[in-house]
């Protein structure tokens, strides 16, 4: 997957953030930008800016997920790429290792103790994030984050990826969202965001995987988005009833977190292009020579992006997040969905198998989001795209 943008393809505003952070290197600083705003980007192009004017310094860039330090390693080439450190947040508060510069991507999702402890191991420290997409209860609010960090903040309003159908979508999903304050940067064509309607759970499954392979390249795998692991597992044992495989095994946990590694080699054996991707699981260079789709939950699809996202199961009694996290956050359940709706740069499929969908969706204004109903074709066992 290509997400790198060159320096000569960056826009006025966002060289002007880097222009400006350059010449205050000695305070903290806090890149601020919605979804498709090219935070990681401006951030990744800032560390290549230290390492060129500090050619002795210690550099580490953090990710919150594994997918994503998978894919920013992507970004790094040349004397770079053998400086720049790069790991997971917990894997650096775990390594208690002091660096001169540290570059935090999603902010907003770390506890705010744990953003005093990584404040302390860093001489320099640059974060990046939007509180609107904090997806943990327990992670560090706007004030929090001011408190710990005491940054400079910088605001991209410019947005590269979400269609405006997409923005319009997010935001019907969480209204406070501060999305709505930015521009288009470039003109994205619209393309119709579809809520689909199944009878049965079997039929739903079905549909999903034939449309996101169909819809699969290399270089541009597709991605089916789930609330929870055990989401994640119930689709892929219907999928196999579909598939007429044996059922994947059910993920074990292994040293405190759950292996999906004897998941993903049932796949492998059964010639199936299908790979869970999160969790230091899968990697998203398998999909660059071949067609792909993925398995990821809400969480873990953070700060990555495809052209073709499906969410599936939105039914009623659907399950975004516990009961106890939503009294304790009342919008947490709105802003994981806003996070999963915008992982899409272009097609977005929201799909459910029950009488009524989830309320943050039906919810949805008509002039944004198609409803369309899947038909049997006469002469095959396929579905029928709209």
């Amino acid at each position: 997957m290509s997400w790198y943008v060159p320096f000569n393809q960056l826009s006025i505003k966002q060289r002007s953030v880097l222009d400006g952070i350059s010449k205050q290197l000695s305070k903290p600083h806090w890149i601020q930008g919605f979804a498709g705003t090219g935070k990681t980007v401006v951030i990744t192009h800032l560390i290549e800016r230290v390492a060129a004017d500090q050619p002795k310094a210690t550099l580490c860039f953090i990710t919150f997920t594994h997918a994503l330090k998978d894919l920013v390693s992507t970004g790094f080439h040349g004397p770079v790429a053998k400086r720049i450190v790069i790991k997971t947040h917990t894997q650096f508060l775990s390594d208690r290792q002091t660096y001169d510069y540290v570059f935090l991507d999603e902010v907003q999702d770390i506890k705010p103790g744990d953003l005093t402890r990584i404040k302390a191991l860093s001489e320099h420290m640059y974060v990046a994030g939007d509180s609107d997409q904090r997806i943990y209860e327990e992670g560090a609010k706007e004030e929090d984050i001011v408190r710990t960090v005491q940054p400079v903040a910088w605001k991209l309003l410019e947005i590269f990826r979400l269609t405006k159908l997409l923005r319009d979508v997010a935001l019907s999903i969480l209204p406070k969202a501060r999305i709505v304050e930015g521009s288009d940067a470039v003109k994205t064509a619209n393309v119709t965001i579809r809520l689909i309607p199944f009878e049965k759970e079997s039929n739903e499954v079905e549909w999903v995987w034939d449309e996101a392979l169909r819809r699969s390249r290399p270089g541009d795998p597709s991605v089916i988005l789930f609330p929870t692991h055990d989401a994640i597992a119930d689709f892929s044992w219907k999928l196999a009833d579909h598939l007429k495989t044996n059922a994947p095994p059910r993920v074990k946990f292994s040293k405190g977190k759950r292996d999906y590694t004897p998941f993903n080699e049932h796949w492998s054996e059964n010639d199936t292009p299908l790979v869970y991707l999160g969790n230091s699981f899968g990697s998203l260079a398998e999909s660059d020579t071949r067609p792909l789709v993925y398995l990821m939950t809400f969480h873990s699809s953070k700060g990555l992006d495809f052209r073709n996202v499906f969410i599936p199961s939105l039914n009623s009694d659907t399950v975004i997040v516990g009961k106890r996290a939503l009294e304790n956050d009342p919008d947490l359940d709105r802003r994981v969905l806003f996070v999963a709706v915008t992982r899409s740069r272009e097609n977005l499929f929201l799909s459910f198998n029950s009488k009524k969908p989830h309320l943050h969706v039906g919810n949805l204004p008509k002039s944004v989001v198609t409803e369309v109903k899947v038909t049997k074709k006469s002469n095959s066992d396929k579905e029928d795209f709209f």
